[in-house]
């Protein structure tokens, strides 16, 4: 156990990092807190989780600095300062100015991997708002209009509400869509360079790194969606030589294909099964379901040789727990399970 932990014991590890983090930013560690920090890092697997978290919920603020909820919260949380000084109230304050600041990450599920929140917004407040979730985090946001979006790990989306449609731009990752039905305007999904309108549905919507072009996939549980190609990724004007493809429950539509492909509902549905915490494989090469798995966690699984990637994978896993994962797969497959120089499960071929 580290010395920092002796002298706040009851501090969590989100506490403690972010005590850390903000004694450097204020030029308050030299170098033995360094090492001490180095020290409190390598102690357990949830110190350095914890670290992660609080930086990239750092880096969310920052993007964010503007907002005026989070100047509001920052303003009352320096006006509640207690009068009395304490040998850690310098890093108990800061710790705690940054707890605040982030309440509105930890309600969208952005700092504890697998923790999912309904979150309402009013009309009013509907244009430009950002939602956006961090590695493990999942959010759900109830819609304006009664629809409702569940935003998976490392995802973000804009809300783009207007008098003529109700308008989503998923900007990153991955989202379900449970449309309300009955409503004036139609309900539409801008991602990548695909454009995807819905009515009364529900649908999955992803965007992936595709290089100049991201590729963009839709996987339709149900109702009917058409899907139309924009002239260029972000941008709201049609591309008129494209036709629009029409989709019906049960198929999958990737843009880098374009067209739709029918296949049974249930492996429609697998494509949203994320949602429940758990990714399910049908005959999926090692190599890519270990990509898929990687997505939810700060702690990847390594391959140790690529000759193994090609192996098939089928089942259904929870997200989030990439030990148990690697694991699984030593014992279906015969591997060895090792661990990185940061303690990230490697998957190695059997031993000689």
């Amino acid at each position: 156990m580290s010395h920092f932990q002796r002298e706040a014991p009851k501090m969590s590890p989100h506490e403690i990092a972010a005590s850390w983090f903000l004694r450097g930013e204020n030029g308050a560690s030299g170098a033995a807190d360094r090492a001490r920090l180095e020290a409190w890092l390598a102690d357990d697997p949830r110190h350095q989780a914890a670290w992660d978290d609080v930086s990239a919920a750092l880096q969310t603020v920052a993007d964010n600095a503007a907002d005026e909820e989070l100047l509001a919260m920052r303003s009352l949380a320096l006006q509640a300062r207690p009068d009395h000084r304490g040998p850690m109230f310098g890093v108990a304050v800061a710790a705690a100015l940054l707890l605040v600041v982030l309440i509105p990450i930890v309600v969208l599920g952005l700092i504890h991997p697998g923790l999912t929140h309904r979150n309402g917004i009013a009309a009013g407040d509907a244009a430009g708002a950002l939602y956006r979730t961090t590695v493990g985090g999942r959010a759900e946001v109830a819609l304006p209009d009664g629809s409702l979006a569940v935003l998976d790990t490392d995802s973000a989306m804009r809300i783009a509400y207007t008098g003529k449609e109700r308008g989503i731009r998923l900007l990153k990752g991955q989202a379900l869509f449970v449309v309300a039905k009955h409503r004036p305007t139609p309900f539409r999904v801008y991602a990548g360079t695909q454009r995807v309108t819905a009515v009364g549905t529900r649908f999955n919507v992803r965007i992936e790194d595709g290089g100049r072009i991201p590729k963009t996939s839709v996987a339709l549980i149900e109702g009917v969606v058409r899907v139309a190609r924009l002239k260029a990724a972000g941008s709201a004007m049609l591309d008129r030589r494209s036709g629009e493809v029409t989709m019906t429950a049960g198929e999958l539509f990737d843009s880098v294909r374009p067209g739709s492909l029918r296949v049974s509902t249930s492996e429609a549905e697998s494509a949203a099964s994320w949602t429940s915490g758990t990714l399910s494989f049908n005959d999926m090469p090692l190599g890519q379901a270990i990509a898929e798995m990687n997505r939810y966690t700060a702690r990847p699984i390594g391959l140790g040789d690529p000759k193994i990637a090609s192996l098939r994978v089928s089942g259904v896993f929870r997200t989030g727990d990439s030990q148990h994962f690697a694991e699984s797969m030593s014992e279906v497959f015969h591997l060895r399970v090792a661990h990185d120089a940061r303690g990230n499960p490697l998957l190695l071929p059997p031993s000689e």
